[in-house]
Order: structure tokens, then C-alpha cells, then sequence
């Protein structure tokens, strides 16, 4: 097993691009080695149910996402899965708002608990936050600006319902579990036009 926080590899966009095609076997990779410097498990489970992503934006060093979705249900309206993120990745800004469309949905509300690293949380309520991380210019504009440092244990909530917000890891990647209603993306907007959810 690898040494924990100590990762062997640093991929950068070189690796998880070929020809401009996003590599996703390679990202995947990256995000085990992720995972086991941290000294959590990666199970069978994880390796079939992993979602990877980089929003279309082709920037998957910087900007991107894996997950797994424990629960969505619906019915009893709750939602659970686990996020990874490589070293100093960021989700894309986004917002989640109600769908009037049927099946109606209310907008998404969420929590989180950092498991293993740390992260940036950002949202766009509050006064902007000093000395805030270098984003780079896949991103795109930034509406949130006030952030906080959360760390492995803590906890941390969407401010208010239907207001921009995202997350960027630490220097050695981030695993976070959420925990919020159920969860519709056609309800997912970002504020940089060309990231898309299902990309």
C-alpha cells in the first residue's frame, strides 16, 4: 500500500489528454492513487461506480470531479455519495436550482464532511476572503468569492439555498462525503457556459 499523503505520481493534463481526447482510464487511475495515499479502501465498488468527469472543459488537472453515489433516492428525497479530488482540483462553480419542469424538484441543499486532506469552500455568500487560491482560466469567472479552509472531520453547509458555491482540494487531493436532498441534474447550472454536468 502506498505511504499515506504521499503520492507516487503527480499527473498533469499531459497524461489524462491524447489528441484532445480525455484519457479515462488515466484519471481514474489517478484518483485511486487518491484514494489509497490516503489510507481509505478502494473497493470493487468503487472501481465499477466511479463517476469521472472534466465538465467538457479539458482541463481535468485543474477542473474535474470523481464520485460515487451511495444513495439517491427520490422517493424519501435524500442523497449521499463520495467525492474525490486530486491535488488542488476544483468542481466547477455551480448552482443548483428548483426544476418546474415535471417531476418537479426543489432546488438541491447539501452538506459536507471532509474524510481525508483538506479543501477550499467557497460560496458566494459573505464578503469576499482575502488571498484566495489561484484559479486558473479553464475555471472561468468566479461569482464566489468568500471561502473557507475546511479540514479532515469538519463540516460544512450550502449557506443558502440556490446561491453559487464550490470546493477546491488541498496540495494532496481531498476526499469529501455529501450528504443533501435528492439530487436532479437537470437542475445543475454552472456559471462558466461551457461546463456541462454529464460531460
Amino acid at each position: 500500500m502506498m505511504n499515506q499523503n504521499k503520492l507516487e505520481k503527480q499527473y498533469t493534463n499531459k497524461d489524462f489528454y491524447k489528441n484532445g481526447i480525455f484519457q479515462k482510464d488515466v484519471a481514474k487511475q489517478a484518483v485511486k492513487e487518491v484514494i489509497l495515499s490516503h489510507g481509505e479502501l478502494y473497493t470493487d465498488k468503487i472501481d465499477r461506480e466511479i463517476w469521472i468527469s472534466d465538465f467538457g472543459l479539458g482541463d481535468f488537472e485543474h477542473v474535474g470531479l470523481a464520485s460515487v453515489t451511495w444513495f439517491n433516492d427520490p422517493l424519501y428525497d435524500y442523497f449521499a455519495m463520495t467525492m474525490y479530488l486530486l491535488p488542488n482540483q476544483m468542481i466547477p462553480e455551480h448552482i443548483h436550482r428548483a426544476i418546474m419542469e415535471a417531476p418537479k424538484k426543489p432546488a438541491k441543499y447539501e452538506s459536507w464532511k471532509v474524510i481525508r486532506g483538506w479543501i477550499y469552500n467557497f460560496s458566494e455568500v459573505g464578503d469576499p476572503t482575502p488571498n484566495p487560491p489561484l484559479i486558473p482560466a479553464s475555471f472561468g469567472s468566479v461569482k464566489s468569492k468568500n471561502f473557507a479552509i475546511i479540514r479532515a472531520g469538519d463540516t460544512s453547509a450550502l449557506k443558502k439555498v440556490e446561491t453559487w458555491h464550490f470546493m477546491m482540494a488541498g496540495p494532496q487531493g481531498a476526499i469529501v462525503d455529501e450528504y443533501g436532498v435528492h439530487h436532479d441534474r437537470r437542475g445543475w447550472f454552472s456559471s462558466n457556459p461551457k461546463a456541462h454536468p454529464t460531460k
